[in-house]
């Protein structure tokens, strides 16, 4: 059975944490919509499974739910069609819980992802040592889209959790510029990952960092699913969005913690809560 699913790893770990527990999970065969940034196959890798990926879209994703609703995975089991495009993020985006979609399968919010060894990579023995907090700023093409915190916001952060005696650990993709260019302006009390690692990589730094503060993606969303203590930031249009798919025990214990691009104290003192809680 084949099931089409949207090129986000965030989408595609809400997805996960119900398919894992159909009786299907492993004969299913994934493809994947075909677009950039690709990074995608390699979480699916952490999971033991291959994917494709395939030319359709999003949009295309959303026509098919709406010519062929489901509520129940045995609706999709049943339906006879060789492949089937789904995706979670309108139910999630309603302000449904992740629990109540696919209702017929558990809800699997820490579900197991084998992280590669990354003895051998240099920035290793330096994350062994000291306090890290990894953050994720994103690009300035989409602090200009979702309309997220300008570069000495970040920089005033850093500049804060410095002075409580942690370390910063810069961690995106190569089209991060925003958060690459925090580097620059942190000397010393930072390291620059950006670019440097794959995503599998990544979840392995996750597993080193104490605590993370970054914008809304994959990257954080996979880190709750670690178990890891996480703070994201959410633009105004998602907020909803931005506990729907959470474990609630992880909302309630604030191991996850979602916020508002608020002023920069603020999100300071939210970081000071979960650290108390959680350090």
């Amino acid at each position: 059975m084949k099931i089409g699913l949207p090129a986000g790893i965030g989408d595609a770990s809400w997805i996960v944490s119900k398919l894992i527990n159909a009786p299907e999970w492993n004969e299913l065969e994934i493809e994947i919509s075909d677009g950039w940034p690709y990074r995608v196959a390699d979480y699916f890798k952490m999971l033991g499974k291959k994917i494709t990926y395939d030319m359709f879209n999003y949009e295309e994703i959303l026509v098919f739910e709406r010519l062929h609703p489901y509520k129940n995975w045995s609706d999709i089991v049943s339906n006879g069609f060789g492949r089937f495009l789904m995706q979670p993020n309108s139910h999630l985006e309603g302000g449904k819980s992740l629990a109540e979609y696919l209702p017929d399968l558990e809800t699997s919010y820490h579900y197991p992802l084998k992280t590669p060894s990354i003895k051998k990579k240099r920035y290793y023995e330096k994350l062994s040592r000291d306090r890290w907090v990894g953050i994720s700023a994103a690009s300035y093409r989409g602090h200009k889209a979702w309309n997220t915190w300008p570069m000495f916001k970040w920089k005033q952060l850093c500049k804060m959790l410095i002075k409580e005696g942690y370390n910063i650990c810069l961690m995106g993709g190569s089209w991060d510029d925003l958060t690459r260019t925090l580097s620059y302006e942190l000397e010393e009390n930072c390291l620059n990952l950006v670019g440097e690692t794959s995503f599998s990589e990544a979840c392995s730094v996750h597993k080193m960092v104490s605590f993370f503060i970054g914008f809304s993606s994959g990257l954080g969303i996979v880190r709750t699913v670690l178990g890891l203590p996480t703070i994201m930031l959410w633009p105004d249009h998602l907020q909803t969005l931005s506990t729907s798919w959470a474990d609630p025990e992880d909302v309630k214990s604030k191991k996850y913690i979602a916020s508002s691009y608020m002023k920069v104290r603020g999100v300071f003192d939210l970081f000071k809560i979960q650290e108390e809680t959680w350090r």
